[in-house]
């Protein structure tokens, strides 16, 4: 009986300490790897091209500092905005940058299995996030709500917008409260980012602080990439679309499996009560209950249909295609529809025009009701010709380059000629078509001026005595007409020393 009172005692305790927990404490904030900048550069690279056959040059990728790698486990809310519960993510310091290095979070795009998220040892999110602190900034990545093998266990709550807004947050809190109790001083600048989910998930996030915590953080500026904002509408037709073929057809399965269990109420007042196995017909229904699982080893995509709308049931098929206005399942994504509102940050967004996983009808629907809406520091930035996948690449280079010009400039005593030049020069527009304009914000004897492809052949150069100047810093550069699309460095070569801006061409 004692044994007894004993332990319900510690229960107690247990769930009384849990329920005074804030939002945003830590559970455990540990180090897990350093590596120096010239090994990541190398590292970086290979897998970049090892995942995607994209070569990109040191110079593009920009890695200037060492790094060092927290495995994090913090406080958020579940699903309903109240629960406690406990989600995983990395943070990234630059440990070699002088100053007060700026934040900027990184939202991860779709992802099954836990060994995929950013906290997990190997996964490719986690070298982009080195690869961003080495460029001088404290990277946050969430793993997003029941991700990661110490998260609070459950469904992974795909494309749901308040549980993302909220582990990325959250997590910013985190990384907040470990630099101040640690001595580790961070910059005022505070950058969202994030591509394909990351890119919704970045997006309501921007929405969550503009609404509701504007007092508490200020974001400096923002690049969604490659994400879907038009849940209820463009991005439902493409989904279950009898006609269009994808890559990611478990992208349907996973947000059906969600929003099941993820608005289970909601849906009993619908009088919908069904399960998966029901919606999607044999062998598929099975098939999804293992790809779908993060725990089960079969991870093979490759099972189900390109055509996702074949492998549902007829009836929920031609439901959800007839009844665009009142069908539950479009009912619940309208919830996490995220073109409501008018963006008062920096903000562009960013997004092939050739994306067939993600529309590129969504981002233009969604642009033109953040302009109607009233938002005024908006920019659509577009490539043309890049699927998905390698846009998210370019993307994390763009909203770097972007970023770099926005930041608070690092400028101590002990700082390099090649940082302080890369603080006083800034490179736009970028992406670019037509030309580029350079703008030197001290002079430092810049004599030439070269233009690299990513895979380091040079395509065009200047003499700066030949280059037509608009006031007296700035440099407007002619950029060749068959110039192709992609990646390039653009050079500056001067008496300070030289130094690569990466650009992209659109």
């Amino acid at each position: 009986m004692k044994t007894a009172s004993f332990f319900s005692l510690l229960l107690f305790l247990l769930l009384t300490l849990r329920a005074q927990a804030e939002r945003g404490d830590i559970v455990y904030f540990d180090s897990f790897e350093t590596q120096d900048a010239e090994s990541l550069s190398t590292q970086l690279q290979e897998e970049i091209n090892n995942l995607s056959g994209f070569s990109i040059s040191e110079e593009a990728l920009g890695v200037f500092y060492d790094v060092e790698l927290y495995q994090v486990a913090y406080e958020t809310v579940g699903i309903d905005g109240v629960t406690p519960i406990t989600a995983t993510g990395i943070v990234v310091i630059p440990t070699s940058y002088v100053c007060p290095a700026p934040m900027t979070t990184y939202g991860h795009g779709l992802t099954l299995k836990h060994s995929g998220i950013p906290s997990s040892e190997g996964s490719f999110y986690r070298y982009l996030c080195k690869g961003i602190a080495g460029n001088g900034y404290i990277v946050a990545a969430p793993d997003y709500i029941h991700m990661g093998y110490d998260a609070t266990p459950g469904v992974q709550a795909f494309m749901h917008a308040d549980s993302e807004a909220s582990a990325t947050i959250d997590l910013i809190r985190a990384t907040r409260n470990y630099c101040n109790q640690n001595g580790i001083e961070y910059g005022e600048d505070l950058f969202i980012s994030g591509y394909s989910q990351g890119g919704h998930s970045s997006m309501a996030t921007c929405r969550e602080i503009q609404q509701n915590y504007s007092d508490e953080f200020t974001v400096t500026a923002a690049m969604p990439g490659g994400g879907t904002y038009d849940m209820s509408g463009i991005a439902a037709d493409s989904l279950a679309s009898p006609t269009r073929t994808t890559g990611e057809p478990h992208a349907l399965c996973l947000i059906v499996k969600s929003y099941l269990n993820a608005y289970a109420d909601s849906l009993e007042l619908f009088d919908y009560n069904y399960t998966m196995d029901e919606l999607f017909q044999s062998p598929y229904d099975s098939l999804i209950n293992e790809i779908l699982d993060p725990y089960h080893p079969n991870g093979n995509t490759g099972l189900l249909l390109n055509i996702p709308n074949m492998m549902l049931e007829e009836n929920f098929r031609l439901d959800f295609m007839n009844n665009p206005d009142d069908h539950p399942i479009r009912t619940l994504l309208s919830y996490n529809n995220l073109y409501d509102w008018a963006p008062q940050m920096k903000m562009r967004i960013y997004h092939s025009t050739a994306d067939v996983e993600n529309p590129f009808p969504n981002v233009t629907f969604a642009y033109d009701h953040y302009i109607a809406n009233g938002a005024t520091d908006l920019e659509l930035v577009t490539i043309d010709g890049f699927s998905h996948s390698l846009t998210g690449l370019l993307h994390v280079l763009a909203s770097k380059n972007w970023f770099n010009e926005l930041r608070t400039p690092c400028i101590p005593a002990a700082v390099t000629n090649q940082q302080l030049l890369a603080a006083e020069v800034h490179v736009y527009p970028n992406p670019f078509t037509q030309s580029l304009s350079v703008e030197l914000l001290q002079q430092y004897g810049v004599k030439e001026i070269q233009l690299f492809h990513h895979t380091g052949k040079l395509v065009q150069e200047w003499t700066v005595d030949a280059v037509a100047n608009t006031s007296a810093n700035v440099l407007q550069l002619p950029i060749i007409d068959d110039l192709a699309a992609g990646v390039y460095m653009l050079k500056l070569v001067g008496e300070e020393g030289s130094l690569v801006k990466g650009v992209v061409r659109y």
